[in-house]
């Protein structure tokens, strides 16, 4: 099987619903006919480049995905028939596409790791320094901090 990418443009006036049940048809089409999900992207709704279908804006969906060739004539033909893809361009991946995708998702888990590292390290110092201004029990008690019952009422 080769490794393929397809980015589709839907139309963006459709509902949340309608463009998730679109994308889940694609998946669908894909696993059913000998195919195995990757990833998906949502580029989410962008301004095109030119009107499409008098359209100005597009919902943008990246899909990499390992297939047969035969599917893909097979979903280009689906894509042709629903009047609610405005484009599509799928294309196979060469080993060099592979292998900057990898370099790329590296880069990025490299990147999340680090910010979350940095927030523990935030959360932590926060901790340690409202930590310093509390006192501990013992010292409350010996303070007598502790107002007494009033009888006052």
């Amino acid at each position: 099987m080769r490794t393929y990418q397809t980015v589709v443009i839907i139309d963006s006036l459709l509902k949340s619903e309608e463009i998730d049940a679109i994308i889940e048809k694609i998946v669908r089409n894909i696993n059913n006919n000998g195919g195995k999900l990757i990833t998906i992207d949502r580029w989410e709704k962008k301004r095109l480049a030119y009107e499409i279908k008098k359209r100005q804006y597009g919902y943008y969906v990246e899909i990499v995905f390992e297939a047969p060739s035969n599917l893909i004539k097979i979903m280009e033909r689906d894509y042709r028939l629903d009047e609610n893809i405005l484009r599509y361009l799928t294309f196979h991946l060469d080993s060099k596409a592979l292998a900057y995708r990898e370099k790329q998702h590296q880069k990025q888990t490299a990147v999340i790791v680090e910010t979350i590292e940095a927030d523990i390290e935030k959360i932590v110092d926060l901790e340690v320094e409202e930590s310093e201004f509390l006192p501990l029990d013992e010292e409350v008690e010996e303070l007598d901090l502790v107002p007494e019952s009033s009888t006052n009422l």
